[in-house]
């Protein structure tokens, strides 16, 4: 593969989430796309990488079994390496493909931030390094989700941000389109593994898939659609395998809003004594890159906290959680939010009733089936074995 140079000749920006590389097999597809796009574009390719799925969350057990609150920037490091070795894997493939590419860590990436290392904020972009591996290469590999901090350490962007680092890197080298691929096909109206009768949106606005994402949807990164707008960068969400179906995909961009349900499955749900307490602990969990749904229930103040989120405990000090209860949001094509919070094993029916009040010309439901959890890689424990890590106790020594 030989990548076209000439003046107009933009790189084009694919990201891959970690269901692309649920088998080692993934690697070898990801890179025979990779080669036939760039082959058939004539352009050169940047390729950001998740990790491979489930690997993020065992090395999160992992580090809580050895610490309950470990150093932030000891987090990062043990966090971005499931990237890392996703970067090394598809440089491999391609290799093996024939074609050489350039495996980039973070310091090769542009990506500058600032904040706690494990959920850092992204303040700049540069193109710089990346259109110097391209002139070697024509493909560059990002490891998503990584930056620099001022004193040029590695840091880690947030939890599933891979979506921002690509469409960072879009904007920085001046792309006008930026291509997200990930385990569902496009922008739903519902998560689909819950909600079998949820439909795929064509076309939808920044400020509609943006709101999506700020109520809890695993659609695209908030700050990615941030990023997007203000350089003009159009998001195409699509399935990996993708079959260049014209007429598939979600196309983020200038468009039309869209109503949807959303299910806050990975969130615990909080009660503060007061409205004014829990406006100013949702305030603090946001700035800190922590996403948090505000809402009212039974006369209460109350918000949504991502479960096990590091550094939160002393902002819940005045608060009590609601076990076993699950937050489920509609949002109106208008822009109206509505919450309810019901048992978390009845989230999935409610948000199945939610979604055919939205869309009753969906036709008959199909019958309830349980959501299928979702395909974890069989190498995700490549980093720290297959067992289970037990919790370890501090205790002195004989």
């Amino acid at each position: 593969m030989t990548a076209h140079r000439g003046p107009g000749s933009r790189p084009l920006v694919l990201k891959f989430g970690g269901s692309a590389f649920a088998d080692l097999d993934g690697f070898h597809r990801v890179a025979r796309y990779a080669v036939r796009r760039g082959t058939e574009e004539q352009r050169p390719l940047v390729i950001v990488v998740s990790a491979m799925s489930g690997t993020t969350g065992r090395l999160k057990q992992t580090l809580d079994a050895v610490s309950a609150d470990p150093p932030a920037d000891a987090a990062a490091m043990l966090l971005t390496t499931g990237e890392t070795v996703s970067v090394a894997l598809l440089a491999a493939a391609l290799a093996a493909e024939g074609v050489a590419a350039c495996p980039l860590p973070a310091a090769g990436t542009g990506l500058l931030a600032e904040g706690p290392a494990d959920r850092a904020r992204l303040a700049s972009a540069s193109p710089e390094a990346l259109f110097r591996a391209l002139a070697d290469c024509p493909i560059a590999i990002v490891p998503g989700g990584q930056g620099l901090d001022s004193a040029g350490r590695t840091v880690m962007l947030g939890r599933n941000s891979s979506d921002l680092s690509a469409v960072a890197a879009a904007a920085a080298l001046g792309a006008d389109t930026c291509e997200l691929f990930s385990d569902v096909p496009g922008v739903c109206t519902a998560d689909p593994y819950l909600v079998p009768e949820a439909r795929v949106v064509s076309k939808i606005s920044y400020e509609g898939v943006r709101r999506m994402s700020r109520h809890g949807a695993k659609v695209v990164h908030e700050g990615a659609v941030d990023w997007a707008e203000r350089a003009g960068v159009r998001l195409l969400c699509r399935p990996f395998p993708w079959s260049g179906d014209p007429h598939g995909g979600t196309a983020v961009g200038p468009g039309p809003e869209s109503a949807a349900v959303v299910v806050h499955q990975g969130s615990d749900v909080w009660c503060f004594p007061t409205g004014r307490e829990r406006r100013a602990v949702g305030a603090r969990l946001r700035a800190e890159g922590l996403g948090a749904t505000e809402f009212d229930t039974a006369g209460e103040p109350c918000l949504t906290v991502p479960a096990g989120a590091r550094g939160v405990a002393g902002h819940l000090r005045t608060a009590r959680r609601l076990d076993g209860l699950c937050l489920v949001t509609s949002l109106g094509a208008d822009g109206l939010a509505e919450h309810t919070v019901v048992p978390r094993s009845d989230a999935t029916a409610e948000a199945r009733r939610r979604h055919a009040l939205l869309y009753p010309d969906a036709g008959t439901p199909r019958p309830f089936v349980p959501a299928p959890g979702k395909a974890r890689s069989a190498h995700s424990d490549v980093l720290i074995g297959s067992s289970p890590a037990p919790r370890c106790e501090n205790k002195p020594l004989d």
